[in-house]
């Protein structure tokens, strides 16, 4: 194993802007497989939203023989301030991606870092961040090289709580990078991420239903509510949620603080609900779709348009209690 060559792509990373990176050998998800069956065992049902994930995440080796490790890389979302007139509405892990933003000189970091292991011949895959369609088990990885924990909300945690963007390369060198990992794990009897959950996808620590999840269904699901499900407790949401994130003590961030994030601050007049219902489809499709993070195809507008008219609802009868 290049001990070397694992420093030097850690140092890489973290000069081209990841606030964490490790490097794990691609045995280190062996076990994943009968984790995630586990899963599926518990959430009859689940096979329709994890089918082709569950093929690509369960059979990497298979699908990628020549790979022998993977770099996993951390990037936090906390620096930027998020809008408050978005938040209860929009995913923070979604809209805040600098994956969305190709223009922006964190984008373009990420770009430079991968021409740096095509410098050293390395080859690789990947480079997705928190995307549909992954190649990785991220936060499975992610934990795996040290770089934080699971918490009972099923959400990969590090340092600096649950808003880190992962981005995740498998590579054809045998590299080893583990971090020594110092975040504290939940207190057994906390639950106040399973109490936030309105419709109690989490029904139960460290597991997640996503046939009962808001965000699969102000995204995935097509903006629809389905029959198990309340329309009341969908909220304000109009893509994503991240009510069981907000809820945890080990989140607590003041949003209304840090740098502008590219272009959001000039969104946010569009992205009140009555101008979504109101936009024309083009705009939609060029200003808000690219936002979601390959979330909302480009040609399933109408989704923000659902949704967006349920989130007025809410709120209009909350504000008659």
């Amino acid at each position: 194993m290049d001990n070397s060559l694992s420093r030097k792509i850690h140092d890489m990373a973290i000069e081209c802007g990841y606030d964490g990176c490790g490097i794990i050998p691609l045995s280190a998800l062996e076990g994943y497989k009968e984790r995630f069956d586990e899963r599926l065992a518990k959430t009859p049902g689940s096979e329709m939203v994890y089918g082709k994930l569950y093929e690509l995440l369960t059979n990497t080796q298979e699908l990628f023989p020549w790979a022998k490790s993977i770099i996993i890389g951390t990037i936090w979302m906390g620096k930027y301030r998020y809008p408050a007139s978005l938040q209860g509405k929009y995913a923070k892990g979604f809209f805040l991606s600098v994956d969305t933003v190709p223009e922006s000189p964190e984008y373009k970091k990420k770009i430079r870092f991968e021409s740096w292991m095509r410098e050293q011949g390395i080859k690789f895959a990947g480079g997705e961040e928190n995307a549909p369609g992954m190649l990785l088990p991220l936060r499975q990885a992610a934990v795996a090289a040290g770089l934080g924990i699971f918490r009972q909300n099923n959400f990969f945690y590090g340092p600096k709580g649950s808003y880190y963007e992962l981005v995740g390369y498998l590579t054809d060198r045998e590299c080893e990078y583990i971090n020594e990992c110092k975040v504290r794990p939940c207190p057994p009897k906390c639950g106040l991420c399973r109490k936030a959950c309105k419709t109690h996808a989490l029904f139960e620590p460290y597991t997640m239903h996503p046939l009962s999840c808001v965000s699969f269904w102000t995204t995935f699901g097509g903006g629809v509510v389905p029959p198990h499900l309340q329309e009341a407790d969908f909220g304000t949401w109009i893509c994503g949620c991240d009510a069981c994130q907000d809820a945890c003590p080990h989140n607590r961030h003041d949003w209304t603080v840090g740098e502008s994030f590219y272009g959001l601050d000039e969104l946010t007049e569009l992205l009140e609900p009555n101008n979504i219902i109101a936009a024309p489809a083009e705009e939609l499709r060029d200003r808000v779709i690219p936002k979601t993070a390959m979330h909302i195809p480009p040609d399933k507008v109408d989704i923000l348009r659902i949704c967006a008219e349920r989130s007025m609802k809410n709120e209009a009868a909350a504000a008659r209690q």
